[in-house]
């Protein structure tokens, strides 16, 4: 079959590497130059499978209210006249409570397991390098209640066969000793043993090549104007470029998603919420960290990815505006460098943001839409690195007929209908 993907980044580029294995020709339209130079760009790099939760926690709605006003707030809104913003917001604290919670996150850690299995094969099957280490996921604390609070939540998801360990400071310090550094107390850690880390973006440019390669067509500087059905069916889309016929078609474009398919009459969840990532040298420091690091009360992750340190946070409301805000930028910069003092060269730090396509319940959508033969693999929030591979393969094995190892069901449109 002849497949169209709309979307380079990692979630897209991965979709089109599956579809190639089994034997589709497959063409990735595109509409910056190259791949993963959107939301895929400088993400925090981890690949959080023992702790991808979603964002609607019963307690958020409690912070929202105290956080109103701050600057530095972990979680900031700026009211649009948009009013899709605030119909995805009340979806969202509708989540906000234990049952939902619960659901949601069961949901998104059988993704998050499958997805990692199906990125080792990649990895192995391929080759490609991209700073991938797997030395787990440390989650520290600055408060003893914050500690305590996690590590009752930690011995929960262990009796659901989650792997965590419990960490008193001390062996937080003898998981990652550039920890001793710190400037702020540290009263005790959460580690996740199973958890990885890797820059998405070179993966997502080597796994291109690699499609490329393989005989995927690579279409950038590409604009999507619409996607073309007759009798309800997809039958390819017109570009600036003119139109490219298919047999299906796959929309794996993040936070563009629904404008895309709005004209279709498919009304998707998916609204952006901005991020923020700051990236230094390390340039031959020895007190950078050697695994990912998790601020959970600062909200922010830390992650070694070659002679680069990386820190990413914060969540904005702000619509689909991505100018950098320094202040904001700042706010994740300072945890990464209380916790690092000496991780890395401060003065040569490179600011970027990025927009988050967030579903109100912290999954993807994935599946087959009302229109024959058009798919969905989008809405992946700040897990997008995560959950790619896992999310393509579902995709890929839809659209060829394969039966799955896990229901796909559960991610689909239909939840929210």
């Amino acid at each position: 079959m002849k497949i169209i993907v709309l979307g380079g980044g990692v979630v897209g580029i991965s979709t089109a590497y599956f579809l190639t294995q089994a034997d589709h020709e497959v063409t990735v339209v595109e509409r910056r130059e190259g791949p993963g130079l959107e939301t895929s760009f400088a993400n925090g790099g981890q690949i959080s499978v023992s702790h991808a939760a979603p964002w609607s926690r019963p307690e958020l709605p409690g912070q929202l209210i105290r956080w109103i006003g701050r600057r530095d707030a972990p979680f900031r809104m700026v009211p649009q006249p948009d009013p899709d913003m605030w119909r995805w917001g009340i979806a969202f604290l509708r989540n906000c409570n234990s049952s939902r919670f619960h659901e949601n996150a069961v949901r998104l850690q059988r993704l998050s397991t499958y997805s990692q299995e199906m990125l080792t094969r990649v990895r192995e099957s391929s080759g490609i390098q991209f700073h991938h280490t797997a030395r787990g996921i440390l989650s520290v604390f600055r408060s003893q209640e914050a500690f305590e609070a996690a590590a009752e939540h930690a011995e929960a998801l262990r009796d659901e066969g989650v792997n965590k360990e419990v960490l008193d400071v001390n062996s937080c310090f003898s998981r990652e000793p550039a920890l001793r550094n710190s400037d702020v107390p540290i009263r005790g850690g959460v580690f996740s043993p199973l958890d990885e880390c890797g820059d998405a973006h070179i993966f997502t440019c080597e796994l291109a090549d690699h499609c490329s390669r393989r005989g995927v067509t690579l279409l950038y500087d590409t604009h999507v104007q619409t996607i073309d059905t007759v009798g309800g069916k997809a039958i390819g889309v017109t570009t600036d470029q003119g139109h490219l016929a298919a047999d299906a078609v796959v929309i794996a474009l993040g936070s563009e998603s629904p404008r895309l398919a709005r004209p279709l009459g498919i009304k998707l969840p998916i609204y952006p919420v901005k991020g923020y990532s700051v990236t230094i040298p390390i340039e031959g420091r020895n007190q950078a960290p050697s695994m990912g690091i998790a601020d959970e009360e600062r909200k922010i992750v830390v992650s070694r990815l070659g002679d680069k340190l990386r820190a990413a946070g914060t969540a904005e409301l702000v619509g689909y505006d991505r100018r950098i805000d320094e202040r904001r930028a700042h706010s994740v910069l300072k945890p990464m460098l209380e916790l690092f003092p000496n991780g890395g060269d401060a003065d040569k730090v490179e600011f970027w943001s990025g927009l988050r396509p967030m579903t109100p319940d912290g999954s993807p959508v994935i599946g087959q839409t009302d229109i024959q033969n058009l798919y969905l693999n989008t809405g992946h929030g700040s897990v997008g690195w995560t959950l790619a591979c896992g999310s393509a393969r579902l995709v890929s094995d839809m659209i060829s007929g394969t039966q799955s190892d896990v229901n796909p069901t559960v991610w689909s449109l239909g939840r929210y209908h």
